[in-house]
């Protein structure tokens, strides 16, 4: 929070089940961070809500673009961004971590909120 990082959660009969972070990088660029839900409440929406409040929180700021790196190997996932309206981007590798990470981006002003 300290470096100017959003967190939102959201509830399901008065208990938080999930959660997401956006984080602006510069004046075109967020970043959509730390996405979680429950493994008991997955696939009943929060995590649609969650994505699509950060991306208009985005909006709101004034943004053109909401980036997200995954995984590259989650393709469940993956797949899921992208009937979002995500676009793949680049797959890339970072000495610190043992995986490829695909990055994604969702054009703000180009998208409707769905």
């Amino acid at each position: 929070m300290q470096r100017g990082v959003n967190y939102f959660v959201i509830e399901n009969e008065n208990v938080v089940v999930g959660c997401a972070a956006l984080e602006k990088a510069n004046p075109d660029v967020c970043y959509l961070e730390r996405l979680a839900v429950l493994p008991t409440q997955r696939r009943r929406g929060f995590g649609k809500a969650l994505v699509n409040h950060v991306l208009l929180k985005g909006k709101l700021l004034g943004v053109h673009r909401v980036n997200i790196g995954i995984i590259a190997q989650q393709t469940e996932l993956k797949n899921w961004y992208r009937e979002i309206g995500f676009v793949e981007q680049e797959s890339k590798e970072f000495r610190h971590l043992p995986f490829r990470v695909i990055l994604m981006s969702y054009e703000v002003n180009k998208n409707s909120q769905q």
